[in-house]
């Protein structure tokens, strides 16, 4: 019989009838799970990271001049579109017409429902003089600051377990691309569509080139280009894969799918390697890669296994040339890499891998035909085209301020969530090979997240957005360069239709 003192500090008294081993395992396992409340009440803790940047408004600096402080807020203002309600964003942008443009020409409108609720906007500010729209847009910003500097993120979403450390020893052996020997420029896509000769110079897009396929070029034909490249600088011949990975966003038909054409094009097709496709929209060369990783991983795969992971997207053929905000993003290309195990002593690995999707925002960004909802033949008769299937159904539609929202959003969380501290910095981060969404895009998220611009990889101005192959594009363009080297760490990162969000931490 022992009477035993226990948490002293808590002032707790217990009488234990008990031998000295029980004792001790129980002492051991109250000791744990305070331990363990500690830590899950620190976790659950709101942190001001995210906020940092916007409390400190670079249009609050008083060495400003009242014109350079409504410069300063609109050139600040992209970071901000997150934590917008309302009908904030469209007193902005009628403030900002208004303060640089004067009254809204008269005349109606022209163009879909988002150009009419600009011309709205932009006409609800008439008679308003210049200094006076500055002032309000400067205030109107102030107070969406305050809260942006006040929100931290929902308990259900700080409670998420956050990514783990994969200790996936893989390694990326060779990358390749293959890009479309047309090039295509602002003036061509103005021309295209009908828009205003230089209009696309004032936009932010950030693209200033791309690349088109020609009308008999087909993705899997791009592929197996981009394919033998990497193939060529892995060393390895295309007989010695183990699988194949199609990771794209925009087929070449439905069935089959892009993995058996692309090892037909390979000159593969009675082989019998693996092949298929993963479809994730712009991450699906993630989702792809990581795939290929948890195959490597497997225990009965040998060391030797090779795996070819590609991306090939023609988005041309799905956007609507007319549309000023569209037209100019996307272009056309493919990029492969092959990856196999990798030694302890070559350092290379696979470290974390994250994915999470919010589909409240599914209909932000879409492309509502292709599939079973609008086919192209009527149920009813089988020779006439379906009415259902227009024009505006089978092209490319996108909301760019909500879904700019919604990342804004959600972004610093998911990033928090796949490695600590990627809310706020990038630690030992040497390269951010991003989803080459828009200029607009890479701006907010590198000023909401903190992150030094001079380490995101960019080919967003000659090649556009390039949807699935986007990243690897741009981590082909950084190992070919040189900027990449062996032994550094990347983040490879963005988003998709759906809403998702992906990113994968590697040694390469």
């Amino acid at each position: 019989r022992r009477r035993v003192r226990l948490f002293p500090s808590l002032g707790v008294m217990l009488p234990i009838w008990l031998d000295p081993t029980l004792f001790a395992a129980i002492s051991a396992l109250l000791l744990a799970l305070v331990f363990l409340h500690r830590r899950t009440a620190s976790a659950a803790a709101p942190t001001a990271e995210a906020g940092a940047v916007l409390r400190a408004p670079p249009w609050q600096s008083p060495k400003l001049s009242e014109t350079e402080c409504f410069e300063a807020a609109v050139k600040a203002a992209p970071r901000l579109l997150g934590y917008l309600v309302d009908n904030e964003p469209q007193s902005l942008y009628g403030l900002y017409k208004q303060a640089t443009l004067g009254d809204a020409p008269a005349g109606g409108a022209g163009g879909g429902l988002k150009a009419r609720a600009k011309a709205a906007a932009w006409r609800a500010q008439a008679g308003k003089e210049a200094a006076a729209c500055r002032a309000e847009y400067v205030a109107l910003l102030d107070g969406v600051t305050k809260r942006a500097a006040a929100c931290v993120l929902p308990p259900s979403l700080r409670q998420k377990p956050r990514c783990a450390d994969l200790r996936c020893r893989v390694r990326i052996l060779g990358t390749g691309h293959y890009l479309p020997p047309n090039i295509v420029t602002n003036r061509e896509i103005e021309r295209r569509g009908g828009l205003e000769p230089l209009s696309l110079d004032r936009a932010r897009s950030g693209v200033t080139e791309r690349r088109f396929a020609a009308d008999d070029e087909r993705a899997s034909a791009m592929a197996a280009a981009a394919a033998r490249q990497a193939l060529e600088a892995a060393g390895v011949a295309p007989e010695s894969l183990t699988c194949i990975v199609h990771a794209s966003g925009t087929p070449e038909q439905c069935l089959p799918d892009g993995g058996p054409l692309l090892q037909r094009e390979l000159g593969l097709g009675g082989s019998g390697i693996r092949a298929f496709s993963v479809h994730a929209t712009c991450l699906s060369f993630l989702v792809g890669l990581e795939t290929a990783c948890m195959l490597l991983a497997r225990a009965d795969t040998p060391d030797d296994a090779l795996i070819l992971v590609c991306s090939s997207e023609i988005s041309s053929r799905h956007v609507d040339p007319t549309d000023e905000h569209v037209a100019p993003l996307f272009g056309d290309g493919a990029a492969a890499c092959v990856v196999r195990k990798a030694s302890w002593r070559e350092g290379s690995a696979l470290h974390r891998a994250h994915m999470e999707t919010y589909a409240d925002g599914a209909s932000l960004t879409e492309v509502r035909g292709g599939g079973t909802n609008f086919p192209f033949h009527r149920v009813d008769d089988r020779a006439a085209p379906n009415p259902a299937a227009t024009r505006e159904v089978n092209h490319f539609q996108m909301d760019g301020p909500a879904t700019m929202r919604m990342v804004l959003q959600h972004g610093p969380g998911f990033m928090e969530r796949l490695r600590p501290g990627l809310s706020s910095g990038l630690g030992d981060i040497a390269w951010v090979v991003p989803h080459q969404a828009s200029g607009l895009a890479l701006d907010a998220i590198t000023d909401a997240l903190g992150w030094p611009a001079e380490r995101m990889l960019r080919t967003l101005d000659r090649l556009g957005n390039v949807v699935a192959a986007s990243i690897p594009l741009t981590l082909h363009a950084g190992v070919t360069s040189g900027r990449i080297q062996r032994g550094d760490k990347l983040l490879l990162m963005g988003t998709g239709a759906g809403l998702s969000f992906g990113g994968m931490i590697l040694t390469f």
